[in-house]
């Protein structure tokens, strides 16, 4: 079972070059997923098609990625460094009024993101990335609740929490869960349901955080430090 297991996900994952060209190839072959996905459904893009598109040879697609599967994974990692990178953006004064400004601004980055790389919104919240998608997505979102609370004791007096990354972790699958609702039946996010999800978020999170959480100094002059995304 190990050695299936093991072979199986080989065969899903792409294959990460570590050479000038090959990257430059890699990521021409990621923007033709990019592009492709933007005007297809996963359902009817295949390799080849994605070679035709970037315009390489079909054993160089297969050299980086054995099955779709794997290039939707490579895209996927992609737009995961961008969620990254929208968590490390500082966040603006009028948002930094308790935790919950906070949770705000994040959900209105992330959705404003996911409507600029529709290709994303079809792989995670239209689930269609399969099974090692998920995991790469499960693993970032564990990434990001281990360092949520640190991020918010930046801004606010918080208080000592038993497991905070469990918190953050299940807050943050509840508003996957709503925004992908709103993405299968509408095909894109509502705002009624982001809505949704930051209040269900919210109304999670309060179980164990105060309603308030005091500002540890004026947000004007804060010194507002990134977080690392390693």
């Amino acid at each position: 079972m190990l050695a299936n297991d093991s072979t199986r996900k080989r065969r899903s994952s792409p294959r990460t070059p570590s050479h000038e060209r090959a990257i430059e190839r890699y990521e021409t072959l990621l923007d033709s997923v990019d592009a492709l996905l933007r005007t297809h459904d996963p359902d009817d893009i295949g390799l080849y098609q994605i070679a035709e598109h970037a315009e390489v040879p079909n054993a160089s697609i297969y050299h980086f990625f054995p099955t779709k599967d794997a290039a939707f994974l490579g895209l996927v990692q992609r737009y995961l460094k961008g969620f990254a990178q929208l968590k490390n953006a500082p966040v603006p004064a009028e948002y930094l009024y308790s935790w919950q400004g906070v949770i705000d601004w994040d959900l209105k980055r992330s959705v404003k993101f996911y409507h600029e790389h529709t290709p994303a919104m079809k792989l995670f919240l239209g689930q269609y990335g399969g099974i090692e998608t998920s995991r790469a997505e499960a693993v970032y979102h564990e990434k990001m609740a281990s360092q949520a609370y640190r991020r918010l004791e930046q801004y606010f007096e918080m208080p000592k929490l038993r497991d905070a990354a469990k918190l953050f972790y299940i807050s943050t699958e509840i508003v996957d869960a709503v925004l992908s609702i709103s993405y299968l039946k509408f095909g894109m996010i509502k705002e009624e349901y982001r809505l949704d999800a930051f209040r269900a978020a919210v109304a999670y999170c309060r179980l164990v955080l105060p309603e308030i959480t005091e500002p540890k100094d004026k947000p004007d002059d804060r010194n507002q430090t990134e977080v690392e995304i390693q």
